[in-house]
């Protein structure tokens, strides 16, 4: 994937709290946090059930913070939001008996991900190498990507939140501000290509020129 749950939480603060679907909910437990250990009992499914991972987004009473590692099944190392994923870890606040509750965005990520390398003439789901083991090309600036691919993850989200709402409600408007954005966005969208697999940058796509391959 291109980004994570706390890649959107950067650019939307509020979105874990405006936005849950039940079917993307995986654990609510009571919590402790101290230092910046999260542990977590009377749960309904704990962090390896729940296939926790760095950049998934715990609420903490209704308060998001960043997953940094999973250190145990019960147990995890947390932050709050942080301006990138590489910055120094922000200490939370101490709390104990807190409402603990992990959900994700993942699906839309998946999705808009999948379509993003279409866009470039790339299959996502390509081997390393072909039937006669030449490399398969890959993209060498993920990065330039990131951008594109969160817009576009968070216009999936509104425009699928809008629907209970009036065309004209605040979600639709988001959702159209979103689409705004990853049109301006994909105009100015350029992956760097390695196409021999030394992970140097052969050549150059635009998701708006697909390129012809002869069969």
């Amino acid at each position: 994937m291109l980004l994570t749950d706390a890649d959107l939480l950067r650019l939307e603060p509020n979105l874990f709290s405006e936005i849950r679907w039940v079917s993307q909910q995986l654990i609510k437990a009571s919590g402790t946090v101290s230092g910046t250990t999260l542990t977590i009992s009377s749960f309904d499914v704990n962090f390896d059930g729940a296939q926790l991972a760095p950049g998934m987004v715990v609420l903490i009473n209704e308060i998001p913070h960043e997953v940094v590692a999973k250190l145990s099944a019960t147990t995890a190392q947390i932050s709050r939001v942080r301006a990138a994923a590489s910055d120094t870890v922000l200490v939370p606040a101490p709390i104990t008996g807190a409402t603990v509750i992990l959900h994700t965005f993942r699906p839309q990520i998946v999705i808009v991900t999948d379509r993003v390398f279409r866009s470039l003439g790339l299959d996502p789901a390509q081997p390393a190498t072909d039937s006669q083991g030449n490399p398969s090309p890959i993209v060498t600036n993920p990065e330039a990507l990131a951008r594109y691919a969160a817009l576009a993850t968070l216009a999936s989200i509104f425009s699928s939140a809008s629907e209970i709402q009036s065309p004209d409600g605040p979600l639709a408007r988001r959702a159209k501000r979103y689409e705004q954005l990853v049109s301006l966005e994909r105009s100015s969208l350029v992956a760097e290509i390695d196409a021999d697999g030394d992970f140097l940058p052969d050549a150059t796509r635009r998701a708006s020129i697909v390129p012809l391959i002869r069969t």
